[in-house]
């Protein structure tokens, strides 16, 4: 690995550099942090007031360039949080480095890049994972427990349905552009089929979906419906609307579980805000309060104030369907209705899979343990997403040929 360690008692320190500092990164920080045996030892950015800010809360040296981190000696893992069209030309410059790598979801925008990127690795002897920390929840892994277990018999169906605001939340250029990875597809897609792809074990046979563009205000994709038939015969839909009307978070925070319904008054808030600025410029700077250090951005090293990731599953309702009984999942843990009966299976609230993605890089990198999150899974998600926008142009069923079943 090639990093100094702590007494045995602590484990191996692992040191591990940012490479952009938006929102993605603001997230993962508090991760990295509370982690025991991670220290952040550098960032790379263009904006040199972030990187200023990031200097002095972690003593750590900064970049403008990726190229001058990759060189540190004082970095092991490069955790890339750029725009989606950068992922593939950032991580081979880690990867060719000998750095190991965490790259942010979706891992590239081609199969022909990810092979790039899973070949460098392979060259260099270095570890090549993909941050899919929404899998890692653990609601998530509980419901994988449920299928692997056999409890409740087969895993039969997946119905995974979230509406929200996405599309009229400030955006930038790219998330706005269909050719750089734009829209909900390529930004929560990722989220919401790796975990189907997790539960259900991986191989998704095929797919049959439809996209929807109908705002010319925003003309990129802010919808899609898939239907996914995996090689084990289960089945899953997956819906996915970001056209801030209906919020699908009152299916699942308002019923059952003592939480009020949404309040009447923020119905549309992103619409209105989006409205109420004045040019391309406004939104891009409210975008930027986003970012590592903005002014929208509290400090999370602690966790106090740390954003949940479990609340990104919880944002609409995902059910899955066995041969005895019924899952959902509700804010406490997992609801089971069962064949005589209906029970919950409690979920501890003090972790979310944040947390659980960067213990499985230390895990990997550290340890030598065969990460699940690796390329390989990275690319077989990115073939899921190729699929539902080539099936909703073509208007036809894609068969995939680059799946990978869920390894331990």
């Amino acid at each position: 690995m090639g990093s100094e360690s702590r007494d045995e008692t602590r484990g191996a320190l692992l040191r591990v550099g940012i490479v952009g500092l938006g929102g993605g990164a603001s997230d993962m920080i508090p991760a990295f942090v509370q982690h025991p045996h991670i220290v952040l030892t550098a960032a790379a950015d263009i904006d040199t007031d972030q990187l200023t800010k990031f200097r002095r809360e972690f003593d750590a040296e900064t970049y403008v360039r990726i190229e001058e981190l990759c060189e540190s000696p004082q970095v092991d893992v490069v955790y890339i949080a750029t725009p989606n069209q950068f992922h593939t030309a950032h991580a081979l410059t880690a990867l060719e480095r000998g750095k190991h790598v965490l790259v942010e979801k979706p891992m590239t925008l081609t199969l022909t890049d990810a092979d790039l990127m899973i070949e460098a690795a392979s060259r260099h002897g270095v570890q090549l994972l993909v941050n899919v920390k929404h899998s890692f929840d653990p609601h998530i892994r509980k419901l994988r427990e449920l299928v692997e277990s056999g409890e409740l018999g087969q895993l039969r169906m997946l119905h995974y349905w979230y509406f929200s605001d996405w599309l009229y939340r400030p955006r930038t250029t790219e998330e706005l552009n269909p050719s750089l990875g734009g829209g909900v597809t390529w930004r929560q897609g990722p989220h919401q089929f790796d975990i189907l792809r997790t539960i259900a074990g991986g191989v998704v046979r095929s797919v049959r979906a439809m996209t929807g563009m109908w705002d010319e205000r925003r003309p990129v994709v802010g919808c899609h419906a898939a239907y996914l038939d995996f090689a084990d015969g289960t089945t899953a839909t997956a819906v996915y609307s970001g056209y801030d009307h209906f919020q699908s978070r009152e299916l699942i925070f308002g019923v059952g579980e003592g939480r009020p319904t949404p309040d009447v008054s923020s119905y549309a808030q992103a619409r209105r805000t989006l409205r109420q600025l004045e040019s391309s410029e406004a939104e891009t700077a409210l975008k930027r309060a986003q970012r590592y250090g903005g002014a929208s951005r509290t400090r999370e090293a602690t966790g106090s104030h740390s954003r949940r990731s479990a609340s990104w599953v919880l944002g609409g309702p995902l059910i899955a369907t066995f041969d005895k009984g019924d899952v959902r999942l509700v804010p406490g843990g997992l609801r089971i209705y069962g064949d005589e009966g209906t029970w919950d299976i409690p979920i501890p609230t003090d972790t979310d899979g944040r947390y659980g993605i960067v213990n499985h890089l230390y895990e990997a990198v550290v340890n030598g343990r065969r990460p699940f999150a690796d390329g390989r899974w990275g690319k077989a998600t990115v073939e899921v997403l190729l699929a539902v926008l080539a099936s909703a142009r073509e208007r036809q069923e894609i068969f995939l040929s680059h799946q990978v079943p869920i390894s331990h």
